[in-house]
């Protein structure tokens, strides 16, 4: 090990070896006693960003890691095996981090809670270039995205489901849904199915919750991925589902309309980029972030993904088409009901859990 080690040095002060795959061999030396984690890391000059792969590895290099780069002469690497939580606790706990930014949701505050997560450097960053109601010290909204519902038009005609009551009401609206298979974004939607009023969402009753999800449970099929909500509704193994707005807009440009959804009753959540505690990069992970509030850059996001932007400022390079499709434009907003993450810091773990055991029952 300590041999790998010393030719990982070599390597990465070479340049031939990049540092998400010198950072794993440090880890290692460290975990045996040979190295210490802080100061093998110390070694790397990029800024590595944990995300979920696929389509935003590209769009996220194009409209920011690229231009980061030539601007500042730091590298951004993109690592799409996923930021869980778990691997994110793992890795703080065992002094072995290797990620400077995580691409997550409101779960992160429960991480920033418990000491895993560096609060946000705002001497660096603008708080000012995110929408008001979106600003945590826990981590910066860097996009917004949706939970609609979309349906199969020729089952419903002109009168689909617009509300989540409607979701609910299988005799009105016959036929199997598609719901996401983990909490964030459904809780809500449940309680509002059974009648509670916005703004008596929160605290969430977790109990009226699961029991409201426990009425549909044998008329839902439950997707796991983006793609997989996109081909239960293209295929008709459902007539209606909850799905990412961005996937949605996909879905309906696929089957040429076939497939519709709206904004009425959808559930605004923030895309959240959160820095862990010890990250190798230091303040220029910061200084990355920053850059990405370009509200321009934001926008060549919306075009390429649909994450629509956190920086109020995007707005005024709108288009007509990329308006319609932005879950943070003006008219979009009106008809939404907003997440709130101060619940999940204390409940998300526990609410996490339940929530699996009602689906799986």
């Amino acid at each position: 090990m300590a041999d790998a080690f010393e030719i990982a040095c070599h390597r990465m002060a070479a340049g031939t070896l990049p540092r998400r795959d010198f950072l794993k061999v440090a880890s290692l030396a460290a975990a045996a006693g040979l190295v210490g984690t802080r100061a093998a890391q110390a070694q790397a000059k990029e800024v590595v960003f944990a995300n979920w792969g696929g389509d935003s590895e590209v769009i996220y290099g194009e409209a920011w890691g690229v231009p980061f780069e030539e601007a500042t002469g730091i590298p951004v690497v993109f690592d799409g095996e996923g930021p869980t939580a778990g691997r994110i606790r793992s890795m703080v706990t065992n002094n072995s981090v290797t990620w400077d930014l995580c691409d997550g949701g409101v779960d992160a505050g429960n991480l920033a809670a418990h000491g895993f997560l560096e609060p946000v450097d705002y001497t660096i960053v603008d708080k000012n270039k995110v929408l008001e109601g979106f600003r945590y010290d826990w981590g910066l909204t860097g996009y917004m995205f949706s939970s609609v519902i979309a349906y199969n038009k020729a089952k419903f005609g002109d009168a689909p489901p617009q509300t989540w009551a409607d979701f609910w009401d299988v005799e009105k609206f016959p036929g199997k849904r598609t719901m996401y298979k983990y909490m964030d974004g459904t809780l809500e939607s449940m309680l509002l199915a059974d009648g509670v009023k916005p703004e008596d969402v929160y605290p969430i009753d977790l109990e009226r919750a699961l029991a409201k999800l426990a009425e549909l449970r044998e008329h839902i099929i439950f997707w796991d991925t983006g793609s997989s909500s996109q081909q239960l509704l293209r295929d008709e193994e459902v007539v209606m589902g909850q799905i990412w707005n961005t996937r949605a807009h996909l879905v309906r440009d696929e089957t040429g309309g076939a497939i519709d959804y709206h904004w009425n009753n959808a559930i605004l959540q923030p895309g959240v980029w959160s820095v862990p505690k010890g990250n190798p990069a230091g303040k220029d992970v910061w200084r990355f972030l920053a850059f990405m509030q370009d509200p321009e850059s934001q926008i060549e996001v919306l075009k390429g993904l649909g994450n629509a932007p956190a920086n109020p400022e995007a707005a005024k390079f709108y288009t007509p088409e990329l308006e319609a499709r932005s879950a943070t434009a003006p008219a979009n907003l009106a008809t939404q009901f907003v997440v709130k993450p101060d619940w999940y810091i204390d409940n998300h773990a526990e609410a996490a859990k339940r929530y699996l055991e009602v689906i799986s029952g």
